[in-house]
């Protein structure tokens, strides 16, 4: 388990906030969550994890795509009651998670969390342990020009709490990513630049033109 960051009430609303002003004024939000919601369809029996689901903006959005039992888990605890009142079920990730769901889920959303963690292949093969055979493995990542800085917000909120640290421990390209989940046990099946403009006019960009990047793939 990686160490958890100084959360508290307010981070909640900050994120919110901040996903607000992604979605509805730059853009790339929403094409980047309109990524994630096609990539992770699913019928309504299966077993849907947004491993991370901060206050559960993903987890919303693919229950009422598809009906499925979808349940978020994040270290936050403020996180996981916005969760709850958002309908979402939702649990505060221990030592026994990944143990205690091994090979149970369908589809394992991840957003934005990779570039977080300490070890970032211990961290998906620990994913992968919690897929069925099969199974797909959806995950967003911020497309950087310098390690951090789309985290304005987050870096101005650590700041304020005399955390002087950049949330940000990586920074991934394309193909950094794709052999990082081949060697995790993953096999990327398709992908999507989001930015400023529709994904359609694009996916062929350099990663240099893009916010973000959202990968389907299914375990080996």
């Amino acid at each position: 388990m990686n160490k958890a960051l100084p959360y508290d009430r307010f981070y909640p609303k900050l994120m919110d906030f901040s996903v607000w002003i992604c979605t509805n004024i730059l853009r790339f939000g929403k094409y980047e969550n309109d990524s994630i919601v096609k990539f992770a369809a699913a019928d309504k029996n299966s077993n849907v994890l947004d491993y991370g689901c901060n206050t559960g903006r993903h987890a919303s959005f693919v229950k009422q795509a598809y009906g499925c039992n979808i349940m978020g888990a994040d270290i936050n605890t403020a996180a996981i009651a916005a969760c709850k009142r958002k309908g979402i079920k939702a649990e505060v990730i221990t030592e026994e998670f990944f143990e205690k769901y091994s090979s149970f889920f369908d589809i394992i959303i991840n957003s934005h969390v990779l570039e977080h963690v300490d070890h970032p292949k211990d961290f998906l093969v620990n994913i992968r342990g919690m897929l069925k055979d099969k199974g797909t493995f959806v995950i967003a990542i911020p497309q950087e020009r310098i390690r951090g800085d789309i985290t304005i917000m987050q870096i101005l909120y650590f700041f304020l709490r005399l955390k002087f640290e950049n949330p940000h421990k990586h920074k991934f390209s394309k193909n950094q990513l794709f052999s990082l989940l081949d060697e995790a046990g993953f096999t990327p099946q398709d992908y999507v630049f989001c930015n400023f403009l529709p994904p359609f006019l694009t996916k062929h960009l350099i990663y240099l033109k893009s916010r973000s990047l959202v990968i389907k793939c299914t375990k080996k």
